[in-house]
């Protein structure tokens, strides 16, 4: 069957829309994750993605459950699946040896640059926006860095950032049949459910028989993996990989805020300063996708499927 046609430049905006409103969602986990109870890490992200994966599984159905194991024919959906098998782990990995501001600095922060390289969507444009929103990034960051930090974390945060670039660039491919986006997502988490199957068995689950514990999994299952990851991956249809990267650079920003609003934590003046530089470095990536896709410099990556 001939694939879809290339998306119109016009689409650009509304794909960077969902790219910023996926990676927004995102930026809940980590204030949903505290509010919730205390539970270990590996254990609350195999009942996440065990969640979502039969969520994304039963609508993926009205479509046939032909979709899926369609989707899990091609390299791309595996990749994308251990990819956030492997982002999971490194990156929890990272904040607990390396601090939440460092290892959120650099797992998030340095995916735009190893997307954008592995991608070869490089151009002055994607520099300058990319490096202003790094800039910005630091300054929001400030406070916690420099405290902790061990080279394990950071090596840790290094490979959370690949872990996630590769989940971009695998995501962004198209696999050259007409497969729903949902039934292909379902393909990405069962594989990653199927990886972390065993640390059901080998951590406690105490922690699901409290209230708290239920509602926590629920919103990390619902809305900061299907309902994000659905965003996300649509965005990715119509925006260049490289400047999803950038864009989701939203994560943590709003990680930030909610950390101000809800969770009662302080960010210094230059906090916000670095909070207004990532805006405004968000909104020249959106502007120079534009401007490139009118060009011709820089092509939207193909659409993947159907929606």
């Amino acid at each position: 069957m001939r694939a879809p046609e290339p998306p119109a430049v016009s689409a650009i905006p509304s794909g960077a829309a969902f790219v910023v409103a996926g990676a927004a969602l995102f930026g809940t986990i980590g204030t949903a994750r505290l509010l919730g109870p205390a539970a270990p890490a590996a254990s609350v992200a195999s009942v996440r993605l065990l969640l979502a994966a039969g969520l994304l599984v039963a609508l993926a159905s009205r479509s046939g459950w032909g979709q899926v194991a369609a989707a899990l024919r091609h390299w791309p959906v595996w990749v994308a699946g251990v990819a956030q098998v492997t982002f999971n782990l490194s990156f929890f990995a990272a904040v607990t040896r390396a601090g939440v501001a460092v290892g959120t600095l650099v797992a998030i922060g340095c995916t735009p640059i190893l997307t954008g390289l592995a991608a070869r969507q490089v151009s002055r444009g994607w520099l300058a926006a990319t490096g202003l929103a790094l800039l910005g990034l630091v300054a929001l960051l400030s406070d916690g860095l420099g405290h902790g930090v061990t080279v394990a974390g950071l090596l840790c945060a290094l490979g959370a950032s690949a872990s996630y670039a590769t989940f971009i660039l695998a995501s962004s491919r198209p696999l050259g049949v007409w497969i729903d986006v949902v039934a292909r997502l379902a393909g990405v988490f069962v594989v990653a459910a199927g990886c972390l199957l065993p640390a059901l068995f080998l951590t406690s689950l105490d922690w699901l028989s409290t209230p708290g514990g239920v509602a926590m999994v629920a919103y990390l299952a619902v809305a900061g993996t299907v309902l994000a990851y659905s965003l996300f991956n649509r965005g990715l249809r119509l925006v260049p990989a490289g400047t999803a990267a950038t864009l989701a650079l939203t994560e943590p920003l709003v990680a930030a805020a909610l950390g101000v609003t809800v969770l009662g934590e302080r960010l210094s003046p230059l906090g916000w300063v670095g909070a207004v530089i990532v805006l405004a470095a968000l909104a020249v990536m959106v502007r120079v996708s534009g401007s490139a896709g009118s060009s011709g410099s820089q092509r939207p990556v193909p659409r993947l499927a159907r929606s």
